[in-house]
């Protein structure tokens, strides 16, 4: 196949947890041209990811998205959300090979399908890596495996951590307050409290960084003015002009912490050491929503499960949490500190 596109025109997120897959398509397909239909605020971030060759911008045109799909002229497609729409889209180009997943009932108007659902125990990004890996076999290729960094910006690490004024040998621990999407917010205070406790309990030398979005802004103040009444080295990290320019400036980061699966996504790009806020809930939020990164670089907390526990954060053992990070940091980074 010459060229081969695949339809994820949704949410930012959603698209980073796509990026696994593509990088497998990518991978056992080299020579081709993988391409992606998103949505417009999805577009800078897709055209910065390296396994992307090209992007059709989803405007509300059905009719102009169908003629640009039918232009480029596709040996293959890989629909990643069963829709009724995605299939209006493609049907005009006549693609030799389509395959959609096994869900809803619009999975019967393709020929090819293939199951999506992750096992229990797996991320939910392994979904759309089930479908490419139907995908390559059904049409005779190798199936590689995932390797990360899935972002390899190594070479960008030191322009960062320029740009976030590292000095010498000070750890950059990046935390993002706010959000956490279907979970509550981790208060401001306890999870300043907890950055405080790591700063002690750690044999490195930390600077934390604070990210932010938005309102977020009131919420990463507050923490920065307990932060710097406990004497802790901490900045409020300046704005970037791009999603995507401050996902790849992650790669300046030693661990990145959140209660948000958005910016943990990202820093998991870069398997980078994350630790991560979830519900607590029967369903394991902390497994369907894992950063990207590598199982023994995630760490996780959640409140006691239960309807009226789940989602109060403040109920997180931010102590245990506390110590458990402390103890990675020295365990993860225990050639850079000093006797």
């Amino acid at each position: 196949m010459k060229r081969v596109l695949f339809l994820r025109y949704d949410k930012i997120g959603d698209f980073t947890l796509s990026w696994p897959a593509l990088s497998l398509l990518k991978k056992a397909m080299p020579e081709a041209s993988i391409e992606v239909l998103v949505s417009p605020v999805t577009k800078a971030f897709a055209l910065a990811c390296p396994y992307v060759d090209h992007v059709i911008i989803d405007d509300g045109d059905d009719q102009g998205i169908s003629e640009r799909i039918k232009e480029r002229e596709y040996d293959g497609a890989i629909v990643s959300l069963s829709e009724f729409r995605g299939y209006k889209f493609l049907k005009p180009s006549q693609i030799p090979f389509v395959l959609a997943p096994k869900h809803n009932w619009y999975q019967y108007l393709y020929k090819h399908r293939a199951d999506h659902q992750y096992k229990k125990g797996e991320g939910c990004w392994r979904g759309a890596c089930m479908l490419v890996e139907s995908f390559l076999a059904q049409n005779g290729y190798d199936i590689p495996e995932v390797t990360r960094p899935l972002w390899n910006v190594q070479q960008q690490k030191s322009k960062w951590q320029q740009y976030y004024h590292q000095k010498n040998d000070e750890k950059l621990i990046f935390a993002h307050p706010g959000t956490g999407g279907s979970s509550g917010g981790v208060p401001v205070d306890s999870f300043a409290r907890m950055l405080i406790d790591i700063d002690k309990q750690t044999k490195l030398n930390c600077r934390f960084v604070l990210t932010y979005s938005g309102e977020e802004e009131r919420l990463a103040q507050q923490m920065h003015d307990l932060l710097v009444a406990s004497n802790i080295k901490v900045a409020m990290a300046k704005p970037l002009s791009s999603l995507a320019e401050f996902a790849e400036s992650l790669v300046a980061a030693d661990m990145f912490i959140a209660g948000s699966t958005g910016p943990l996504h990202l820093a998991g790009l870069h398997n980078l050491p994350t630790v991560g806020f979830y519900a607590g809930r029967r369903s394991a939020p902390e497994v369907r929503w894992q950063s990207l990164s590598a199982d023994a670089r995630r760490l996780a907390f959640t409140p006691p499960i239960g309807k009226k526990t789940g989602r109060n954060m403040a109920l997180v053992n931010f102590d245990k949490a506390a110590a458990e990070t402390a103890h990675f940091l020295n365990t993860f980074y225990a050639d850079d500190i000093s006797e």
